[in-house]
């Protein structure tokens, strides 16, 4: 018998599934391998694809979430997004995810979320690959999971 999902991943596993529906990358639930020509969506954060063609991506990292009550909690997730090209490519990459995120009400849909807020966001330049990045972390503002 496998164990139970938790909390987390199943956060993490319904936001890729928002971001992959807002245009932004493609997400693989089986864990299927993603094409070169895709942006892919990654929830095993805070690991770093390493793979042939992950020069684009974004990777979903669950931060330890802070009690707010007895019913409600403040999720954190960071999310790292990289790509190759200068830092206006990733300025504009990480510009997107803000739209889709920040300042909207029950993302993602049916986690109990009311508010989602960008609280930090750090460039990263280029590496000896040529792949800037940018690291965001959101806060969803919800219930505590039944």
């Amino acid at each position: 018998m496998a164990d139970p999902e938790s909390y987390a991943v199943t956060f993490k596993r319904v936001l890729a599934q928002y971001l992959e529906d807002q245009g932004l990358g493609a997400y693989r639930s089986d864990g299927s391998v993603y094409l070169a020509t895709e942006r892919g969506i990654y929830t095993n954060g805070p690991t770093t694809p390493t793979a042939t063609g992950s020069d684009n991506c974004i990777v979903l990292t669950w931060l330890k979430p802070d009690p707010d009550g007895r019913a409600n909690m403040l999720y954190r997730v960071q999310v790292y997004s990289r790509i190759k090209g200068n830092t206006i490519a990733a300025e504009n990459l990480a510009g997107a995810i803000t739209k889709a995120l920040d300042q909207k009400a029950n993302i993602p849909a049916g986690e109990h979320v009311a508010w989602v807020e960008l609280v930090s966001e750090l460039l990263v330049t280029a590496d000896t690959s040529g792949r800037c990045g940018t690291f965001q972390t959101f806060t969803f503002q919800g219930r505590r999971p039944q």
